[in-house]
């Protein structure tokens, strides 16, 4: 029933500050050269703290070919036919942490300071009230070299909760301290429950 909510809101446009429109909707099948050409063109000083090694494109393949809303919920913002920022929210399905989603967000840099970061962040809130059954959001951020990353949760609502010292290692190896910051979602009547 995700998909078919998700084809009622989407596609959607947006107006960026700068005047640039954006369509934002849900990753499909055929994204594949679109969003390896995305992560491609992410700096590596940012590519490092990536989860994944976007580097290699059977990864971007495997996510587009393998899209299970169940599982993650990926966003994308497309301008003129380019992908320009990626959002997804990551659910596990049973379990203890059944109830919480987990974030991600990458923006191209061209594309940031524009509102579109929030823009992206609200989609993920309204997509994750549609599930029913998540209740919280959690992001993680690394402390030292995140800094604008945290800032902008934290505009949105998020709240630092806890930092875990050396938690975690980028790409290259380098130990990071790990912030953790969670959004409690609100009951809201006009999202529909599908679970």
């Amino acid at each position: 029933m995700l998909d078919e909510i998700l084809a009622q809101e989407y596609p959607k446009q947006e107006t960026l500050k700068d005047g640039t429109k954006v369509t934002i909707r849900p990753l499909e099948a055929d994204d594949v050269e679109a969003l390896y050409a995305f992560f491609q063109s992410i700096p590596r000083k940012d590519r490092i703290f990536l989860k994944d090694d976007i580097r290699d494109k059977s990864i971007i393949q495997g996510w587009c070919s393998n899209i299970d809303w169940d599982v993650v919920i990926p966003i994308v913002a497309i301008v003129d036919g380019d992908i320009v920022a990626e959002v997804s929210l990551h659910r596990e399905r049973r379990g203890w942490k059944s109830h919480i989603g987990k974030l991600r967000l990458v923006v191209h840099p061209d594309f940031r300071r524009q509102g579109l970061a929030v823009d992206m962040i609200n989609e993920l809130i309204a997509v994750a009230l549609h599930t029913g059954s998540i209740e919280q959001l959690n992001a993680e951020c690394m402390v030292d070299v995140q800094r604008g990353a945290i800032l902008l949760l934290q505009l949105v609502g998020f709240v630092q909760r806890a930092i875990l010292p050396g938690q975690v290692r980028d790409i290259e190896g380098t130990v990071h301290d790990l912030a953790l910051l969670s959004y409690t979602l609100r009951d809201q009547e006009d999202f529909p429950a599908l679970d």
